[in-house]
């Protein structure tokens, strides 16, 4: 597993904030899936960005990494939920 750093982890409107990896990434939106339904993570969508919800929070999850919570208050707590999806995809 390797570090993970973002380059930026930013408020996006209200009540949500965006988590951008600082190195690039290529995510398969299938195995991602897979793995997420398997850790707990509810999908409710996959057409080419994958939504799933965790613990009342909606994450949107785009092939190249970058990654949309709502509602989310503080960068803090976005952080956290940017490394459990991470983490969860073994990154």
């Amino acid at each position: 597993m390797i570090l993970l750093e973002f380059i930026a982890i930013k408020p996006c409107k209200y009540d949500a904030y965006e988590a951008v990896p600082k190195d690039k990434i290529s995510l398969d939106m299938d195995v991602c899936e897979s793995v997420l339904a398997i850790k707990g993570y509810e999908i409710l969508s996959n057409p080419k960005v994958m939504l799933v919800v965790r613990k009342g929070v909606e994450i949107t999850v785009y092939p190249r990494g970058r990654l949309l919570m709502h509602p989310v208050k503080d960068r803090d707590q976005a952080e956290l939920y940017a490394r459990a999806i991470y983490s969860a995809l073994g990154m």
